[in-house]
């Protein structure tokens, strides 16, 4: 940049570099206003340069006059002004091809830019957009929305995400921000808007398909609470009137028919309790309680159940408790003896005949018990190890005349697992049998129970209870479970059992006689059970009433529900009658 008098800019070194612009000198001193001109020098190097000079009149003093002379190589502006256009070029370019709304608006609310998808969109040309506004391409309802999320951008200055409305149904995630101008004014909102309909509807379909599965889950655990009720009951007199027949028949060939009975009722339990669990775990409506439990309680209770199956088949049963003596492990105990049993069961029924059955214990590392049965049996081969805890698949029962449902180690392995243990195969050799192991993790040694599992192991169950005596009032529609209660109860001391078939006359008898205990089914004529309770524990009469729920309705929510409506105790029907006997002997001492 030069300034000086133009006769002597002309005598100076920068002559060469103004040579030829006299005359636009002159002229732009007569009309004091600035010019521009090309014009050529030789650069040190001799190579010819090519010019552009910018030349604004600053005045005259003293009679001298004063040019102020902008001179730049051609070449240099060229390559800046070509660096602008590819920037800007580059930025178009990154605008239009990315499947996105991108715009700026003006103050008023006219688009000053707008990307090629804009464009596509809307049948408008980018030179077009500064005549439109929000309401020359949406509906004055949604036109308006877009309008007042750019005027909070303006009136905050700080950028803003909403979702706004499409035409169509759908909607847009917009994130609206505010340009600033060099003297930090906003003079623009601009605008970036992605298509989320698909995300909203697939988000829709999510939902409607959540809520179907929750009907449906809601549908199934009434399917599962009606046939625990409808399978059960009758299996209540069979096993009931069983288990009451073993109290009054002495050992011998009539005994041995009666426990065939309750063994073979009990085993129909099991099948009908597998089937339901099953169900109940595929709609994540199962749920244990894991408690420190003395593992050879379980165990024992298991192998009792199933000598006389062992006996029938002549396999012995050899137990090595040495490991698991006062050892506590984390688990359900009435679900650790429902697979105790699968696995047990299995060692014997596909054994051979003569063969024998070996538990023992063992510690492994991380503070877990491992069990161990090994059964004689003809083995598994290795590419069925897996399919043995697959619903329905019996491996080996082509070989045996065993009967089953195939679901007893599928629903046991779901029953360890969700009580944080493992259930596998340790070894199979065919020929020679297959070992199983059960893992859980080890209790604080200070849980173990102080009366061991030695304690009530063989006792009559009459025994362990005592004589009982009081009043219960038993509302019930069904005469066998009628008769089966009355029975057990003649058995045990001086109980006096009055009797209801519908839940309004127990109200009233119960606010009558104000009985030592009520036992209440919940399928009742005229009244549901959870009704009788209620109007039960409302009535000032009644409301101090110990109540134990006696259904066939096993499911877990059911019993908590009822407990927390008052009931003391839910016993589940088939009655096991020493279960039974102390829960009512617990409610008469009271």
């Amino acid at each position: 940049m030069v300034a000086a008098e133009p006769d002597a800019l002309r005598s100076s070194a920068a002559g060469e570099v103004v040579e030829g612009i006299d005359a636009a000198v002159d002229g732009l001193m007569r009309r004091g206003s600035t010019a521009s001109l090309a014009t050529h020098c030789t650069a040190a190097d001799r190579r010819p340069m090519r010019m552009l000079v910018h030349m604004s009149p600053l005045g005259e003093e003293d009679g001298a006059r004063f040019v102020l002379l902008q001179i730049t190589e051609e070449t240099v502006a060229r390559e800046t002004e070509r660096a602008l256009r590819e920037s800007e070029k580059r930025v178009q370019d990154l605008v239009d091809n990315v499947n996105t709304l991108i715009y700026i608006k003006a103050t008023d609310g006219s688009y000053i830019l707008v990307n090629r998808h804009f464009e596509e969109m809307f049948g408008i040309s980018r030179f077009d957009a500064p005549l439109c506004t929000n309401i020359d391409f949406f509906p004055p309802d949604i036109a308006a929305i877009y309008s007042a999320n750019d005027a909070k951008v303006l009136q905050t200055g700080v950028p803003m995400e909403f979702e706004e409305p499409r035409a169509d149904g759908g909607a847009w995630l917009t994130l609206k921000f505010p340009l600033f101008d060099v003297d930090g004014d906003i003079y623009a909102v601009g605008g970036i808007s992605t298509d989320i309909s698909l995300r909203r509807r697939e988000e829709l379909l999510a939902r409607r398909a959540k809520d179907e599965a929750e009907r449906a889950n809601q549908a199934k655990s009434q399917f599962l609470s009606r046939m625990s009720h409808e399978l059960r009951t009758p299996l209540n007199s069979i096993l009931g009137f069983g288990q009451l027949l073993q109290l009054q028949v002495p050992p011998g060939p009539r005994r041995e028919s009666v426990d065939r009975i309750v063994m073979a009722g009990r085993h129909l339990l099991a099948l009908i309790n597998e089937v339901l669990e099953i169900s109940r775990i595929e709609a994540h409506a199962s749920q244990h309680e894991v408690e420190p439990v003395d593992v050879c309680r379980p165990l024992t209770d298991a192998v009792e159940l199933l000598r006389p199956l062992a006996q029938e088949r002549g396999i012995e049963i050899l137990q090595d408790l040495h490991g698991g003596l006062y050892r506590c492990v984390l688990a359900d105990p009435q679900r650790l003896t429902q697979v105790l049993l699968n696995v047990l069961s299995n060692a014997i029924k596909y054994n051979r005949v003569g063969g024998s059955v070996r538990i023992s214990f063992r510690d492994l590392p991380g503070a877990r018990l491992r069990l161990c049965i090994a059964d004689t049996g003809h083995g598994i081969p290795p590419e069925s190890l897996e399919k043995v805890f697959m619903p329905f698949e019996r491996v080996g029962a082509d070989r045996t005349a065993t009967e089953g449902t195939g679901l007893g180690l599928t629903l046991s392995r779901s029953l360890i697992e969700e009580m944080g243990g493992t259930i596998g195969i340790e070894r199979s050799d065919p020929g020679e049998g297959t070992v199983f192991h059960v893992d859980l993790p080890l209790a604080a040694a200070d849980t173990v129970p102080a009366s061991g599992y030695f304690a009530l192991r063989d006792a009559d169950p009459l025994e362990t209870v005592g004589a009982l005596s009081g009043t219960v009032l038993y509302v019930e529609d069904n005469l066998a479970n009628l008769d089966l209660i009355n029975g057990l109860f003649g058995r045990v001391g001086d109980v006096q059992v009055v009797s209801a078939v519908q839940g309004r006359v127990g109200i009233e008898l119960a606010a009558r006689h104000h009985p030592d205990l009520v036992l209440l089914d919940l399928h009742l004529p005229d009244l549901d059970g959870d009704e009788v309770l209620r109007r039960l524990r409302a009535d000032p009469r009644t409301a101090d009433i110990p109540v134990i729920v006696l259904s066939a309705d096993a499911t877990r929510d059911q019993i908590e529900r009822l407990k927390l409506a008052g009931a003391i105790d839910y016993v589940t029907k088939p009655i096991d009658v020493p279960v039974f006997l102390r829960a009512v002997g617990t409610a008469l001492a009271r």
